[in-house]
């Protein structure tokens, strides 16, 4: 009796880690960010990647957002359960400890609009017929909340470190 070898399929895997790695690729979603923060000359590409922008760009700055104010959260209940269980009286350093819990949580506000922003203008700045320089201007704002919200909460970390 003879055995015919058995012919093994092509792994198929290999060419859907492949698509996988161009259709959820967060390299190109920090890119994209960060040319929006940094490139001011280049205004053109930037819109033009934030449009075209998939659902990576906001799931990031969505987890950039829960990460900022689960940390935030834990400095809140920490100081919480602390000054509940009256181990501690509520000092100054308590204080501080609050104030940077709150301040994430703001800044973490800040990012999750920003998340919003993005969402929007993918979604509808065809649509809407929103102009270069009108989506420039509205991320722009939502920048500025950030970066001012982040000086906010380093110069309660510099107070506290005072």
């Amino acid at each position: 009796m003879k055995i015919k070898p058995s012919r093994k399929r092509k792994n198929t895997r290999k060419g859907g880690r492949e698509s996988d790695l161009y259709k959820r690729n967060y390299f190109n979603a920090c890119e994209s960010l960060l040319s929006l923060m940094m490139d001011r000359r280049h205004e053109k590409t930037a819109v033009l990647s934030l449009r075209k922008s998939g659902p990576e760009l906001p799931l990031l700055l969505n987890q950039l957002s829960v990460g900022i104010a689960g940390t935030g959260l834990a400095l809140l209940f920490s100081v919480i359960c602390k000054v509940a269980c009256r181990r501690v009286p509520f000092s100054a350093c308590k204080l501080f400890c609050t104030g940077i819990g709150f301040g994430l949580v703001w800044l973490s506000w800040a990012v999750n609009k920003l998340k919003d922003t993005v969402v929007y203008i993918s979604k509808h700045a065809s649509k809407v017929g929103l102009k270069d320089k009108e989506i420039i201007r509205i991320v722009d704002k939502s920048f500025h909340d950030i970066y001012f919200r982040a000086v906010t909460v380093m110069a309660v970390v510099v107070l506290r470190l005072v």
